[in-house]
């Protein structure tokens, strides 16, 4: 039975990773430390199963009952030879599983000199992100360098919440009030799927986010670029009514570089256009998805802290889809990057 759901288990991980063209990278420092840890646990485990199989199965062809033998066997009480081995020999594997995962835990949060900060605020349901030496704020889509090791400062806004990017780093708690730390590095440019992993309300599910990871030249030409950017004038009437329909009734939530919108209670929108996801990485960044998000943000997301907007026309709709999808780095379009 146990053999069955393990197996439908890892058929149905198989499946998603998959389906979502999703893989794990080998050679993040952090898988790099659990894939050696679990090489060690392999073998003992190999050990183990082949030493009691193997006198399991020399006990039952060596005191096996034979024909005509009818008489009882020597019985043992005790045996104080068998019996310190059976308390040494799992110790000593304890021992070893214990000093190496204390070295591998050691490697993995030590502090790096160079590291790139990012301060990290977890929110029901969202990410905010901050580049502390850039002096850059993004939301749900974190942009980083490949090579260069990253140091994450977490807290939280509300509840508590846990970091996770399987293919890069483990779980580490944001707490209220609190600081934690995660740090890793990303081996080659790609886009990494991160998650909560505490359970933290109603759409706990769906409070994902992504991390961009660019070669180190085009890291900085993202930087030097958001660092000069200034949210572009709508370039059409229909642009322009958006823009008017941002300030009346998003300005008080979001920000946008350049503008008068400067609200700090839900994602920076300052470059939205280059976006991959909406909602916090639930669906992908497209006009239909950005429209019905607007009008019924929690028929997508349950609970989800914004407002909706029945009352906006179809025709405000369109011409709100126009200058948020206006504003964008212009020459960056990470659609192209892998999937991890």
């Amino acid at each position: 039975m146990y053999g069955g759901r393990i197996l439908v288990a890892i058929g149905a991980f198989l499946a998603v990773a998959l389906a979502h063209n999703v893989s794990i990278v080998t050679d993040a420092p952090l898988n790099r430390e659990v894939l050696n840890l679990l090489v060690w646990v392999l073998v003992f485990s190999v050990i183990i199963f082949a030493g009691v199989t193997g006198a399991l199965l020399y006990t039952i062809v060596r005191f096996r009952r034979r024909p005509g033998d009818d008489a009882l066997p020597p019985q043992f009480r005790e045996n104080a030879r068998v019996e310190f081995s059976l308390t040494l020999i799992p110790l000593i594997i304890v021992l070893v599983l214990f000093v190496l995962t204390a070295q591998a835990l050691v490697k993995i949060n030590r502090p790096i000199a160079g590291a790139l900060g990012v301060e990290v605020t977890a929110r029901q349901f969202w990410w905010d992100f901050v580049l502390t030496e850039e002096g850059l704020r993004l939301s749900n889509e974190l942009v980083i360098p490949v090579g260069r090791p990253v140091e994450v400062k977490l807290t939280s806004a509300d509840v508590i919440h846990s970091f996770w990017i399987p293919s890069l780093a483990g779980k580490t708690d944001a707490i209220p009030g609190q600081t934690t730390y995660n740090r890793f590095m990303a081996t080659k440019p790609g886009n990494y799927y991160g998650y909560c992993a505490e359970l933290c309300g109603a759409s706990h599910a769906n409070m994902r986010f992504r991390v961009i990871a660019l070669e180190p030249t085009e890291y900085q030409r993202f930087v030097d670029a958001y660092r000069a950017y200034q949210a572009p004038e709508p370039k059409t009437e229909r642009a322009r009514r958006g823009q008017e329909v941002f300030q009346a009734r998003c300005a008080a939530c979001h920000a946008v570089k350049g503008t008068a919108a400067t609200g700090v209670l839900g994602p920076d929108l300052s470059i939205f256009g280059n976006r991959l996801t909406l909602a916090s990485g639930v669906v992908e960044n497209t006009r239909e998805n950005l429209i019905r998000w607007i009008k019924d943000p929690t028929s997508m997301k349950p609970a989800a802290q914004m407002p909706a907007f029945p009352d906006l026309s179809d025709a405000d709709l369109e011409a709100l889809a126009d200058y948020l999808e206006s504003l964008k780095l212009e020459g960056f379009d990470f659609r192209t990057l892998p999937r991890f």
